[in-house]
């Protein structure tokens, strides 16, 4: 298997994400939150009892038996879009906790970063007009974590808990939920790229309309760009973060980002929350319209002049922001 490209020399020299290592929750929303920048609060979680605990033989006692659903992958991307089909790139697994997490620390080399758990499968918590759900499966990971004082309670909108071992490459995208994103690190590595939504025509997603769903994947292999197909990818400014045990690292709503996993396990819990106002930017817009679409598909298919789509995107949108 080919090792997972751990530079990616076609951006321009990335530029470090700037690293705290002590800020009151006022000073961050004003200078990261509120500014669109991301940061490493470093060191900020490294006394959660998470941090101090968690291993493969303390998560196996913990939650081993519980049955996981998670990513399957022929190669170390996570989705891997050069698959031929849509079942393919999107495959699933499951199974007990316990035996993925052999299978990704102990298994045979070449196969560990073929699976990724995320809370696409199964989430920790998530909030949802005032309302708390907790997935009961991995509740009791919440056991060993604190919520930090970044992220304002009233507009959390999602936990998850992340988990994989060395060499996973998480495929350059944006989150679609308009969040703010705290990624802290519990254990193992990463190196981070993140792309300001600036750069979205560089960045080639997958075209609306198109085959793929993933609107907001890049078309581009990160480790392996095609130039004759994306030129403008060559020399694309980007930031660099390196995630120590510990660390937080805030990526502002709507930024591209890729995560390459190192270490034997690899563990994150991420916290989502929704801004205090709406960030509109070129990937914001762009989501809009995806979102607006999706509420008046069950009428576009009779529209049948451009007026009298604009009329039911129109009224999609109305009703979405105010219904």
């Amino acid at each position: 298997m080919t090792a997972p490209a751990t530079t990616v020399p076609a951006t321009a020299a990335p530029v470090p994400v700037e690293r705290v290592r002590h800020i009151d929750p006022r000073e961050f929303a004003a200078r990261f939150e509120l500014a669109g920048m991301p940061c490493v609060l470093e060191g900020h979680v490294r006394e959660w009892p998470a941090t101090q605990r968690w291993g493969r033989a303390y998560l196996q006692a913990k939650l081993g038996q519980v049955e996981v659903q998670y990513k399957v992958s022929t190669n170390h991307t996570h989705p891997n879009f050069h698959q031929a089909t849509l079942d393919k790139m999107f495959a699933r697994g499951k199974g007990p906790f316990a035996d993925f997490l052999d299978a990704i620390t102990r298994g045979p080399s070449g196969e560990r970063s073929r699976m990724l758990l995320t809370g696409d499968e199964q989430f920790i918590l998530q909030r949802r007009n005032e309302q708390t759900t907790y997935g009961e499966q991995l509740r009791p990971l919440l056991d060993d974590v604190e919520f930090p004082a970044f992220v304002p309670r009233e507009r959390l909108y999602t936990v998850w808990g992340w988990f994989s071992g060395g060499g996973v490459r998480t495929w350059l995208h944006y989150d679609n939920n308009g969040c703010h994103n705290l990624n802290a690190q519990i254990t193992g590595n990463k190196r981070c790229l993140l792309f300001a939504p600036s750069e979205l025509t560089r960045l080639a997603p997958f075209p609306l309309g198109g085959s793929n769903p993933a609107h907001n994947c890049s078309q581009i292999d990160i480790e392996h760009p095609d130039f004759e197909r994306f030129p403008e990818f060559r020399g694309v400014p980007c930031f660099e973060a390196t995630l120590e045990p510990g660390d937080l690292l805030f990526i502002p709503a709507w930024w591209f980002h890729t995560f390459l996993h190192l270490g034997e396990l690899n563990s994150n819990v991420n916290f989502w929350w929704k801004p205090e106002a709406p960030v509109m930017n070129e990937v914001a817009a762009r989501q809009m319209l995806i979102d607006i679409a999706a509420a008046a598909k069950s009428k576009l298919a009779g529209a049948t002049s451009t007026q009298e789509l604009l009329e039911l995107l129109d009224r999609a949108a109305i009703a979405k922001r105010y219904g």
